[in-house]
């Protein structure tokens, strides 16, 4: 078995077996992975409060032969994003984000610009007077052009062009804001050719509505 360490961003977790984690995680390297974590559930051993969804985390992964998981060995919590915990508003467009980055990619498929776009936006939703619906946009267009499904556009270079260190300063207006929007979210909803739970949640909340 081969033996990496990287940075990872926990997208989704679920329990399997009677003392294991499943942890779906994107990084920098290696792209989506699936991750068994063993002896974290059951009898006294509570599941560890940052194994959880919107966590950035410093794994070491053992890549197993013939298999489509890797045995995850170690966790060390980097950032667990508290800022946007504490916001109802923000919680919501960081889990559409993780949701998004779950069902555009595939595993051992490395894009780093993902990794970088994602990161970047959940640091930027932390940031004093951030524009949750630009930031949000920002990674839809790079998750697009990644899948080779964003057309050529002059509306969308502004975000193209922002580098990922400058994301949390990205402010758009209402009139420009909401056509980009209505436009990515027609090419996602041909992409994945079903509504996100996580944008539906969004939408209960009067959020990002493209109408």
């Amino acid at each position: 078995m081969a033996i990496q360490k990287t940075e990872a961003i926990i997208l989704r977790r679920q329990e399997v077996r009677e003392t294991s984690l499943m942890l779906t995680g994107f990084s920098r390297q290696l792209g989506k992975f699936q991750g068994l974590v063993k002896g974290v559930r059951g009898g006294r051993a509570a599941v560890p409060w940052y194994l959880e969804p919107l966590t950035l985390q410093a794994v070491i992964l053992y890549e197993r032969r013939r298999s489509p998981w890797v045995l995850v060995s170690a966790c060390d919590l980097i950032d667990g994003f508290e800022a946007i915990r504490r916001d109802l508003t923000l919680t919501a467009y960081a889990a559409y984000c993780l949701d998004l980055v779950d069902e555009m990619t595939g595993v051992a498929d490395p894009h780093p610009g993902i990794f970088e776009a994602l990161l970047a936006v959940l640091k930027g939703l932390e940031s004093p007077g951030a524009d949750p619906p630009a930031l949000t946009r920002f990674l839809e267009i790079h998750l697009l052009r990644a899948s080779g499904l964003l057309p050529k556009s002059e509306a969308f270079q502004k975000l193209l062009n922002t580098p990922f260190s400058q994301a949390a300063g990205l402010r758009l207006a209402r009139e420009t804001e909401l056509p980009l929007r209505r436009a990515l979210q027609g090419l996602l909803r041909g992409a994945l050719e079903r509504d996100l739970r996580s944008r539906s949640f969004l939408l209960s909340l009067g959020l990002d509505n493209a109408a």
